[in-house]
């Protein structure tokens, strides 16, 4: 699969540690814990000690649109732009985003803000887990960012309509790649037409006593075996 040496998705425990106190940062703890799994739930899990300098921000409450029957859906430009500024948030601002681990919150929130302009922003790599597995600063006080302004600009080629999708089926130089996890799938009963399965859990493996992404060698040996084609365009669903 090509890859751009210049798209920088990941920092470590070391880099972020060694920069905690950088002005013009924003740290994000994007811990969520989907209903109804058990808790402690993301709010819980913040309260009881999170990296020094975070703030909480719930995809589902703070992020996104949830109207029946469809969850999770991206804030509009406006709305997006209001809740980034009320979070610290400007052009200026370098974010880093962590969640439990080994699930997609902090890529989600990496995603938003991407797809709103915003590039300066980058997913702490293992999250929480290796965070704390490295004995890093860990507390429990609350900080309360100065608002700025946020200005979204979408950028639509990184979003795929509906409409889109449903041409991409026939088009062989697309491939469609269903995420979701395997009971979730299993509950909604159906996905897009000739969509290749990648569950986001089959992305994490064992790395100590937490789980972190599998190489990209690995990826690709994945990709090939479901038969996806790896040069084509891809749209993750």
């Amino acid at each position: 699969m090509p890859r751009r040496t210049d798209r920088q998705v990941f920092v470590n425990v070391d880099w972020l540690a060694e920069h905690l106190y950088d002005a013009n940062l924003r740290i994000i703890d994007g811990r969520f814990v989907s209903a109804p799994a058990p808790a402690p739930t993301g709010e819980d899990l913040y309260a009881a000690g999170h990296i020094p300098g975070a703030i909480l921000v719930h995809w589902r409450q703070d992020l996104s649109v949830n109207t029946p029957p469809v969850a999770n859906l991206l804030l509009p430009p406006e709305a997006f732009a209001a809740q980034m500024g009320q979070f610290g948030v400007d052009a200026n601002t370098m974010v880093i985003v962590y969640d439990l681990g080994d699930v997609i919150w902090a890529a989600r929130i990496w995603w938003a803000l991407k797809y709103y302009g915003h590039d300066n922003v980058y997913v702490l790599q293992g999250g929480a887990a290796a965070w704390q597995e490295a004995g890093k600063p860990w507390t429990t006080e609350v900080i309360q960012p100065p608002r700025k302004i946020f200005s979204a600009r979408p950028r639509a080629a990184m979003r795929a309509t509906k409409a889109q999708v449903l041409t991409a089926i026939d088009e062989p130089t697309t491939t469609i790649i269903e995420t979701r996890r395997i009971e979730t799938l299993a509950e909604a009963e159906a996905t897009v037409q000739g969509a290749f399965s990648l569950p986001s859990t089959a992305v994490f493996a064992p790395k100590g006593s937490y789980r972190d992404l599998i190489p990209e060698a690995e990826l690709d040996r994945y990709l090939q075996e479901i038969g996806a084609d790896r040069s084509a365009c891809l749209v993750a669903t």
